[in-house]
């Protein structure tokens, strides 16, 4: 692969010449015959960086591993400690998370905090009662009754 190279003459001019290495001799101006310089490489400013997924993106139960697939699961660990490494250093890049009581079944798709069980079992004083009303509120078409606690 040869370097592509920028060229201004006193003339005026300017062209781009395919040389074959950085130590190549300049060539002759196309224009008027006379040397040229050779100009500092332009910088391409394109494409995008993106931070790795982080752990809301990750997946959230059994069946979402790939019914824990060992390399799938490795991968999404690596994947997170990458995240976590450059949250360190970025702060606004960190995800607060709560401890999750439920993430399968009903609560695969919103999983069950305990911030939520203890809102919702907070009434009633069992756990049990609090997680079978959170799984009713999460039945398509229910409304979300009672107290949420938190962020599902």
């Amino acid at each position: 692969m040869m370097p592509l190279f920028d060229y201004r003459c006193g003339c005026g001019a300017r062209f781009e010449r395919l040389q074959p290495s950085w130590r190549s001799a300049d060539p002759d101006c196309p224009a008027c015959g006379d040397t040229v310089h050779r100009l500092p490489g332009s910088v391409a400013l394109t494409g995008s960086a993106r931070p790795p997924a982080g752990p809301d993106e990750a997946p959230t139960s059994w069946e979402g591993t790939g019914r824990g697939d060992r390399e799938y699961v490795a991968a999404w660990r690596r994947t997170l400690e990458n995240r976590q490494r450059l949250a360190e250093k970025y702060p606004e890049l960190s995800t607060k998370r709560d401890a999750i009581a439920a993430h399968e079944g009903r609560f695969e798709r919103a999983p069950l905090t305990y911030r939520e069980l203890a809102g919702r079992a907070a009434t009633s004083g069992d756990a049990t009662r609090g997680a079978a009303e959170a799984a009713r509120a999460r039945r398509p078409g229910a409304a979300n009754a009672g107290t949420s606690g938190g962020d599902a």
